[in-house]
């Protein structure tokens, strides 16, 4: 049997490729089991690194990777890893299975405009999925139980969140017992890309691998965020001479 998980810098990704990952989701939705994932890419896992808390979280989680460097790591480290399982790709595939299934679906975080729209777009293109409910992001503490009864009460079979990372993992694993979900996702900002105030790299960028490259074109204010792309290969590298001598 192939090796179904491989560690980058000590996180536990899956190995399986986008068709047998969506596939072994659907199984475990259908199956009753619940699943909590994680799209990881070189970011999420330098925040694993430098905090324990996001860390311990992150090894109980299904991690994908979301990200070409997480494929590139791999392969400089060995390591079977050989696809990107994207989170809005993932996101989009997961709906497509809910409109065959009649899955619930329930959408939380982003703007109110982001969310809402988001919300239409993917009802209109999966009528079959039932859409219980979607909350935008911008709600004070005082307001969880209310978010939390809500989405306990709708059980639905995909739970999306879009809080950010680490604070969406950090929410759904607060609640994690009382939501009632079969499959929640972190899902960062798919909502700004489905509702289309964000667009997504042209083919030819992602076919390049340089997506990371066109979002810090268009969105500079996140120059920050992408100095952990260095830092990654960096640590990546370091850890490889290491272990060779």
């Amino acid at each position: 049997m192939a090796k179904q998980v491989a560690k980058i810098l000590d996180v536990p990704f899956s190995t399986r490729g986008f068709r047998d990952t969506v596939a072994y989701m659907v199984e475990r939705i259908e199956s009753g089991q619940k699943t909590h994932v994680v799209t990881a890419n070189p970011e999420i896992v330098m925040l694993a690194r430098e905090h324990q808390g996001f860390r311990s979280i992150v090894e109980q989680a299904y991690v994908v990777p979301d990200g070409i460097g997480i494929v590139y790591a791999a392969k400089w480290t060995n390591q079977p890893i050989y696809e990107r399982v994207t989170g809005v790709e993932l996101l989009e595939a997961l709906m497509a299975e809910a409109n065959q299934y009649g899955w619930k679906v329930y959408l939380l975080g982003a703007s109110p405009d982001v969310i809402e729209l988001a919300a239409q777009k993917l009802q209109a293109r999966y009528q079959r999925a039932r859409l219980v409910g979607y909350r935008d992001g911008y709600f004070k503490e005082a307001d969880e139980e209310q978010i939390v009864e809500e989405i306990a009460e709708a059980a639905p079979h995909l739970l999306f969140v879009a809080l950010g990372s680490p604070k969406q993992d950090n929410w759904m694993v607060k609640h994690r017992e009382r939501l009632n979900a079969s499959l929640m996702m972190g899902v960062g900002g798919s909502f700004d890309v489905i509702s289309g105030k964000v667009k997504r790299a042209p083919k030819v960028w992602q076919k390049f691998h340089l997506e990371w490259f066109y979002r810090l074109a268009s969105q500079p204010s996140r120059w920050k965020r992408q100095l952990a792309i260095p830092r990654f290969v960096l640590t990546v590298l370091k850890e490889k001479w290491s272990s060779r001598s």
